[in-house]
């Protein structure tokens, strides 16, 4: 269940990585205007690119704390760092859901995140 549960977190981490790069490099693009379901012209606006690359940051900052608790943390941490970072991700993605009105950040952020931190408190 430990292998199973770094596994989980990891993956919740690499999905992090992955929007931190979309919003920080990909910004305007039609994968991410498909993704976030803006219109590319939106997207095209330098305010708009400025704060798609802030929260880019921000996503890269969950990915690494996921990382850093798995395998860096103090041993005495590794847990409650996990459940930390992962509990971030699943407000994240219940304010996401909410504030966009898209229901689907639910399941594409907040299951992977839900899952890893059941396997976690299942350890």
């Amino acid at each position: 269940m430990k292998l199973l549960s770094t596994l989980l977190v990891l993956l919740v981490a690499a999905e992090h990585f992955y929007i931190a790069w979309l919003e920080m490099t990909q910004i305007p693009s039609e994968k991410a205007a498909e993704m976030f379901k803006l219109p590319y012209e939106f997207m095209e606006q330098k305010r708009v690119q400025t704060l798609f690359s802030n929260q880019g940051l921000y996503n890269g900052f969950l990915g690494i704390g996921l990382v850093w608790s798995r395998f860096a943390a103090p041993n005495n941490a590794v847990y409650g760092a996990t459940i930390l970072f992962l509990g971030f991700v699943l407000i994240a993605a219940a304010w996401g859901a909410f504030s966009s009105g898209n229901k689907g950040i639910l399941v594409k952020q907040g299951l992977p995140a839900m899952l890893a931190a059941a396997a976690v408190l299942a350890v």
